[in-house]
């Protein structure tokens, strides 16, 4: 049932200075007009010379000393754990103060008198930034109980430290859940689970991207309450079987330093040494026999010379017995990608690519539709707000722009489709991470208005979030290609089965993983597949040397080294003086 009324939320906390995460947490939360904020539940914090004989105590604990000196440095050079002032924000806002009465190791209660200054507040839902777990008492007071953020959760362990571990297993995706809780303290209900790429190199950077790219997820669910599709509120709990992890020994975080150098080394000479080389190719089979295939497809490639050259992102047209493709074609030398088209020639070779779009910005993934008769290419262009539809006056080489699709927004791989009775725009998000939040909008036209979806971001999950080709239908159901960024950039592409698509839903599953086949040319990554009738293009990758790529990352890491040196004299002068 669809509210009539703001959602209004409290905040377990211990004042109104909150690490920037969560500022953003709470920022996103009251952007939302139908959201507000009802009561700060702020507990009894213990005095600043407490607080620091705690701090030191943590450090100086000997069989984890290594791991509580490196946690001290990570918390500094950390930006979410920046703390941030809102007491101007909460100015308004009623507030309960408490003194945590410890019931067990983790649980926390709240008096009963308490609990019912709380229950006068008429409260939806509670967010716990304050405790690590609640007491019983109460969970049940808001409707839709109390969420906290589980970072570091998934199937192998669970526990602290958040997002450490992954790191140390060498594991190639961070996760990260929003639960409800429940009155065991061991089983609690999933509202939001998300996946990050693993930033290996640093913990306080991979715990960063996981803190800070997990923040909007209390609006993706409180929209969710307000367009009435919160079922999995009300969902059993489930609990864990996974290992619980603490602090890591001082020979674990020996172990642990060593993997994170070696990491940050092999790093350094990849982005040096290798660059990625694509170029696309020819499966002769329809897109959806990729579903049911359980070995690489065999990908015909087209003939490749030049290595300062890369073909990737290919989409065709069928015109009568001719096949055109359009290629994003990348020059490592002017570092710039731009369109470029190859038409299929009788002895079922391409003519070679030559260009059709090249705009100021850089151009990739030029996808193409058919619509009442006309032919259309939304490309993706990066460092633009807008998403843009071209139409093609005489294909594939003039190209008209028609209409701006979506703006302000910065729109990765755009990818368009009619799906009962409405056109959807699937695509990622340039600035906060290409590969792993799924955004949609939706139109009666083509042309547009566009809105955005009632639930975006749709997902969260690096392994298969960004658009990589066409989608398909096949036996009444709707298929998704999207990328698996998590171990390379364009690692494979998992093909997603939709089960659920309205302006207020989504649903989908990983039904297909299509892999690079090890013995391929270009077997160190694929990440697009597309639809042409009986056929499918794909491309794929390779890692090579590549003296304008090696060029391009040195001066990268020359200037980098002059910006860091150059605030450090800022600094020390600043001190001086």
């Amino acid at each position: 049932m669809n509210h009539t009324r703001p959602l209004r939320f409290g905040l377990i906390c211990g004042g109104t200075t909150f690490p920037t995460w969560v500022a953003h947490c709470l920022q996103n939360l009251l952007a939302l007009e139908e959201v507000q904020a009802g009561l700060l539940i702020i507990h009894a914090t213990p005095g600043s010379l407490h607080v620091w004989k705690e701090k030191l105590k943590g450090v100086l604990r000997f069989k984890s000393l290594i791991w509580g000196l490196y946690k001290s440095y990570a918390d500094i050079r950390s930006a979410a754990l920046r703390p941030v002032d809102m007491a101007s924000t909460f100015s308004e806002v009623p507030r309960v103060y408490c003194d945590a009465l410890r019931r067990g190791k983790f649980t926390e209660s709240i008096s009963d008198e308490k609990v019912a200054e709380i229950r006068k507040c008429d409260l939806d839902f509670i967010l716990n930034f304050g405790v690590g777990v609640v007491g019983e008492e109460i969970l049940g007071v808001p409707r839709y109980g109390v969420w906290s953020f589980h970072h570091g959760d998934n199937e192998k362990y669970q526990g602290g430290p958040p997002c450490f571990w992954e790191i140390y297993f060498g594991d190639a995706v961070t996760g990260a859940t929003l639960k409800r809780a429940t009155q065991c303290s061991h089983m609690s209900t999933a509202l939001y689970r998300g996946f990050f790429k693993t930033v290996d190199q640093s913990y306080f950077r991979n715990r960063d991207v996981v803190f800070l790219g997990s923040a909007d997820w209390p609006v993706r669910v409180c929209k969710d309450i307000l367009n009435g599709n919160a079922a999995y509120l009300f969902a059993s709990p489930m609990s864990s079987a996974a290992p619980i992890y603490k602090a890591p020994s001082n020979g674990q975080m020996l172990l642990f330093l060593l993997k994170v150098i070696r990491n940050f080394l092999w790093n350094q000479f990849n982005s040096l040494f290798r660059s990625d080389q694509w170029n696309v190719g020819i499966v002769y089979a329809p897109i959806y026999k990729l579903l049911s295939s359980e070995t690489p497809p065999r990908i015909h490639w087209f003939p490749q010379e030049d290595r300062t050259l890369s073909l990737a992102d290919p989409f065709a047209i069928r015109q009568g017995e001719k096949t055109i493709v359009l290629v994003e074609k990348y020059d490592h030398r002017a570092a710039k990608g731009f369109i470029c088209a190859m038409e299929s020639r009788e002895d079922n070779s391409f003519s070679p690519p030559r260009p059709v779009m090249n705009l100021p910005a850089h151009v990739s993934y030029p996808y193409l539709l058919v619509h009442n008769g006309n032919i259309y290419c939304i490309p993706g262009t990066e460092g633009e707000l807008e998403v843009n539809l071209y139409e093609a006056r005489s294909f594939p080489d003039q190209w008209v722009k028609v209409a701006s699709l979506i703006r302000g927004f910065p729109a990765v791989d755009p990818t368009v489709f009619y799906r009962e009775g409405l056109w959807w725009l699937l695509c990622t998000n340039g600035e906060s991470g290409p590969d792993s939040k799924l955004f949609c909008w939706y139109a009666a036209d083509l042309l547009g208005p566009w809105l955005p979806h009632g639930a975006n971001p749709l997902k969260t999950d690096v392994r298969s979030s960004r658009p990589a080709g066409t989608p398909f239908v096949h036996n009444g159901q709707l298929y998704r290609p999207a990328q698996d960024g998590s171990r390379t950039y364009g690692g494979a592409v998992v093909i997603n089965r939709v089960s659920r698509l309205t302006p207020m839903e989504f649903q989908e599953e990983a039904i297909a993983v299509v892999r690079p086949s090890p013995d391929s040319p270009y077997s160190d990554g694929l990440h697009t597949i597309s639809a042409a009738g009986d056929f499918t293009l794909a491309d794929g990758k390779r890692r090579v040397f590549i003296r304008h790529g090696f060029q391009k990352a040195l001066r990268s890491k020359i200037n980098r080294t002059i910006r860091i040196a150059f605030r450090c004299f800022k600094h020390e002068t600043a001190l001086c003086c």
